[in-house]
């Protein structure tokens, strides 16, 4: 029987080469789809931080094997749109240290930039600004559009004779901005009737000169003028001021009295000038007289 010859150790070396090669192909290609994928990986998480497509899951899709788009960028366009999860439910943000948008930082209620990170505070029903504002236009009005003047500063358009003033109210009435240098009206005041009427609700600076022309004071006689709220002759409670002239030693041709106060008005409350005398009859309401109210910046 004839013995079959054994491979020489060259083949066997051979061989052996060979199946190093490829092994070592087999591991470079794995170490190569390996790279790849990490690379997808990375790319994949690029794209997210970089909100090119955030996706968030929706525990009732979730449970359904779907996941719901919330947050995404429109084609063609720098804009990012939030879609809510369940039409209420608000899109938030938030960071352990703060969030930058821009050169603008938040943190908490707290507004501001890197070199002042407080500069505008947050509370229920309060903006606390911490430092100066600097205006190039209109600036501070009582609702969001600038200030507008509200209020008056006029003038008696001529005399106004009493004959029958005693123990009577008069209401000083018939004003004008004519020939009066700085005169002006926003348009709440009637000129004919004397009566403004507050637009919106605030402190308003109130003014008034009165000149009285043929009072007699001789028998003790006294006369008041009061800024009235509202139409009230209360001098005491229902006024926005008050002033009194009392006794002899006053000129029987003219005297001037004055009131001036800052007053807290609602939206619709009115403003009137009232003159009384408590014993004369007769006496001149003079054209020579001021009066002005003027809505302070808030």
């Amino acid at each position: 029987m004839k013995m079959k010859a054994l491979p020489s150790i060259t083949s066997w070396v051979i061989a052996a080469a060979v199946w190093a090669a490829t092994l070592l192909l087999l591991l470079a290609h794995q170490s190569q789809l390996q790279a790849e994928v990490r690379a997808v990986h990375a790319e994949g998480t690029e794209l997210r931080r970089r909100l090119l497509l955030l996706e968030r899951p929706d525990d009732a899709a979730l449970e359904a094997g779907r996941r719901r788009q919330l947050l995404s960028t429109m084609a063609g366009a720098d804009v990012l749109t939030h879609v809510s999860s369940d039409g209420s439910a608000r899109l938030s943000i938030s960071s352990d240290t703060g969030v930058d948008v821009e050169s603008v930082q938040f943190s908490g209620a707290t507004i501001g930039i890197s070199a002042d990170t407080d500069l505008l505070s947050l509370g229920s029903g309060t903006l606390t600004v911490n430092g100066d504002i600097t205006a190039t236009g209109s600036c501070c009005g009582s609702s969001s559009t600038a200030f507008t003047p509200r209020g008056f500063f006029v003038k008696k358009d001529g005399t106004t004779y009493i004959t029958n003033g005693a123990t009577n109210w008069q209401t000083v009435a018939g004003f004008t901005t004519t020939n009066l240098v700085g005169g002006w009206d926003s348009g709440n005041l009637v000129m004919n009737t004397g009566v403004f009427t507050a637009p919106v609700a605030g402190y308003y600076y109130v003014s008034v000169t009165q000149r009285v022309d043929q009072h007699d004071s001789s028998s003790g006689s006294y006369f008041r003028l009061i800024i009235s709220i509202n139409d009230s002759n209360d001098y005491n409670l229902g006024v926005g001021g008050h002033s009194i002239n009392i006794g002899n030693g006053l000129s029987s041709n003219y005297e001037t009295i004055q009131v001036t106060n800052i007053i807290s008005l609602s939206a619709s409350d009115t403003i009137s000038f009232k003159f009384y005398a408590s014993s004369d009859s007769t006496y001149n309401i003079y054209a020579e007289s001021h009066y002005s109210v003027f809505l302070m910046p808030t």
